[in-house]
């Protein structure tokens, strides 16, 4: 957490130098008036905007971490979902079952999955 907490306040400080910098790119492009200026201030205003991007990724990231390091995901996961159910979604959703199951689980799970990703009808919930 205190990592990701220094990545936030390092793009809050990028953000302000980038605030700085749009404005004082507006200000040469309505002193002077140049293509140069117009294109320099455009490129500024988008590079603010995806700064803004980041750093409303990094925020929704740390209350995600907060809010679910009381929760063990995996244990549910494993004990309480049928694995018939997660593979049928990977397979709707085209998520490949990696990203759901290590190797472990995925041994495990192996019938479920050959039954699911090997038959062309959808499995029904």
């Amino acid at each position: 957490m205190g990592n990701l907490h220094a990545k936030i306040e390092a793009k809050q400080d990028a953000i302000k130098d980038a605030e700085k910098e749009l404005k004082q790119a507006k200000k040469a492009y309505k002193k002077d008036g140049s293509a140069v200026q117009k294109a320099n201030a455009e490129k500024k205003k988008k590079q603010l905007e995806r700064l803004l991007e980041q750093l409303e990724k990094l925020e929704i990231q740390k209350t995600d971490k907060d809010e679910n390091k009381s929760i063990a995901l995996g244990t549910s996961k494993l004990n309480y979902l049928d694995p018939r159910i997660s593979a049928a979604w990977c397979k709707k959703h085209e998520v490949p079952i990696e990203k759901v199951y290590n190797k472990t689980q995925r041994e495990k799970f192996r019938w479920a999955i050959d039954m699911i990703m090997n038959d062309d009808e959808e499995f029904q919930f």
